[in-house]
Formats: structure tokens, sequence, C-alpha cells
């Protein structure tokens, strides 16, 4: 750790009130690795919806204040724990932030090897800090069709980055999927980019177009990022022994369900999240997985980059992702 500075530059949060005041640029000491931990030089890290969430306490999990924002990013291993095995020092990785630890906003970042994936050479670190949240999330939902014999996706927030993903990833793998958005121009742009089936939630004949889609291409399997009332109405339109995934909330709301679709039609609502997902993996089944979404991340899991700022920008980068989210991914860049 002799050329490894004691502190590195960090955005930290210093309340959960998810303002323009709760962040501040600081130099944060770089804590002592365990013996699993490295030490990742960052090279560039995203903002993802959950961040938005997190930044306000509304996330499934809350760090002590101050602490350091951001959950996935890349860079370069430049220090290692004494029982990492899996990875060295000099590697490029894609690496997510540990839930209690160190945040990706930053110069430095201590996290677990696990959180770590190697990248392949045609891989560049810019297209690194894209590479956990969404591709991997698009991997165990698009999977959860195949594995359940359900015969395509339904999906909610269609226009989003992940929603693309899912609808390139899902085709490759000859899944129909329903793309569900809230604008007409939204729905020109999944048609223009190649989705077969994109409904208008707002449109008057929604209801009916999409029972009688969902009926013809027998789809049991609904995802959505949405909750509140989008949520709760894809729920009660999907056919009997459906399955609703909800994987986000951005809606806020809660989701209502009838006792009578659960008990006389057979529905199940169940809940996603990418880090139980990857625990609950196979580690052969997730390495296979890696290295396809790898090998296709500038086709199927393609992240559009549309503004990169420095960690000096703080909330003015986060502000700019929470106007533009379907624009492209925004990304710090140390």
């Amino acid at each position: 750790m002799s050329n490894i500075p004691e502190t590195g530059k960090a955005i930290e949060l210093i309340n959960y009130d998810g303002l323009e005041s709760s962040f501040r640029v600081a130099q944060r000491k770089i804590s002592p690795l365990k013996e699993n931990d490295v030490l990742v030089k960052i090279a560039a890290s995203s903002i993802n919806p959950s961040d938005l969430m997190f930044i306000r306490g509304l996330y499934g999990i809350k760090k002590k204040i101050p602490c350091g924002g951001g959950f996935e990013g890349s860079g370069t291993i430049v220090a290692i724990g004494a029982s990492v095995t899996k990875v060295k020092v000099g590697d490029r990785v894609a690496c997510s932030a540990h839930y209690m630890g160190d945040g990706s906003w930053a110069e430095y970042m201590v996290t677990p090897e696990y959180n770590c994936i190697p990248l392949i050479d045609k891989v560049t670190l810019e297209q690194g800090a894209t590479f956990f949240v969404n591709p991997l999330t698009a991997c165990g939902l698009t999977n959860i069709s195949i594995k359940e014999k359900r015969n395509g996706i339904v999906q909610t927030a269609a226009a989003s980055a992940l929603g693309k993903m899912i609808q390139r990833y899902a085709t490759r793998k000859r899944l129909p999927v329903i793309n569900i958005v809230r604008k007409d121009e939204q729905v020109e742009l999944l048609k223009s980019l190649g989705s077969e089936y994109v409904l208008n939630s707002t449109s008057p004949d929604f209801e009916k177009t999409f029972t009688r889609l969902v009926k013809k291409l027998d789809i049991t399997l609904a995802i959505d990022a949405v909750a509140g009332k989008t949520g709760e109405d894809v729920f009660n339109m999907m056919p009997a022994n459906s399955k609703l995934v909800v994987y986000g909330a951005l809606s806020e709301e809660p989701i209502g369900v009838s006792a009578g679709s659960l008990i006389f039609q057979r529905k199940k609502v169940e809940g996603f999240w990418l880090s139980y997902w990857i625990a609950d993996t196979p580690p052969e089944e997730f390495s296979e997985i890696v290295k396809d979404a790898q090998e296709n991340l500038s086709t199927d899991f393609k992240s559009e980059i549309n503004k990169r700022f420095t960690l000096e920008d703080g909330y003015k980068a986060i502000d700019f992702y929470k106007n533009k989210m379907t624009s492209g991914k925004v990304l710090f860049v140390p």
C-alpha cells in the first residue's frame, strides 16, 4: 500500500434529504483492507434509479451518515487483502459497492473481491462502469421467463436503458416482449429500435389491446419497475397463473393486490433484487452469464452515455440525470 494515498476524493452524503445541501465533496480516509477486500482506483461510476432512491433514504438499505454515494463503477485494482485469490493487482474490473461500505462516486473504493468482475480486453473501463446494474438485471429478469417457460415478458418502463436491454436480449433468446410506456414518442422510439409490441398505457384502448395481445402470445410473466397503479393494473390484466416480478418503485407507491387474484387465479407477486439474484445463482451459471454479457456489451447490453461529470459537479450531475433518465447514462469520471 506504499504508493496508495491515505485519502481519496469522494462525493459524500451528509443526510437523506436528497437536496443539493445533502452532498459535499470530501477527502475520505481509505479504509484498511480486510482479508477479502480489494482497493479499486475508480475510472468511472454511473448514476442509476436505485441511487436516486438511496440518496432520499427510500432504498432498502441505509448507510451510516456521512457515507459515500454510488452503487457501481469500474477501475483498476491497486491493492488486495491477504485472502484474495480471484483477482489481482492490475486487473481492470467492473465493481459494485458493499452495501454498508464505500460508494463508487469516488477516486478509490474498498469492496469485497466478490463484488468485482474482471473485464475482458474488448470491454473499456467506461463500458465496465455500467456493467453491473443494468446488464445483469436484464439477464436475471429475462432468465426467469426462460427457466419457468413463461413464453415471453411484459415490461413496464420499457423506454428506460434497462427496458431496451431486456428487449434486445429477449429478442436474441426468441422471446416476445410486450413493452408498456406512457408517451406516444416512447412508442415511436421503441418501434424505431425494432420492438414489435409497444403499448401506451394512457391510450383509451390500452386495456383491451393489452388483454388481447397477452392472451395471443400466451405470456405469463410481467416485470415491473414502477409499482403503484401501473404495477397493480398490469397484475390485474395478466391471465391466470401469471407472475408479477417487481424490481423497482419509480412511482414510490405500494401495489394493491386482490386476494381473489391470488386465490382463484393462482397469480403471484415477488420481488427481484440484483444482490440476492447474484448470491442465489450457482457460480458456474453466473460465470456463463457474465461471459455472455461482456461479449455482447456493445450490442444487447449497450449503454448510451449521455454526459460525463467530475466529482466536483456532485449534485449537478445527479439533477441532470434525474431529469433525463431515458436519454442515456450519466457518469462520474474522477
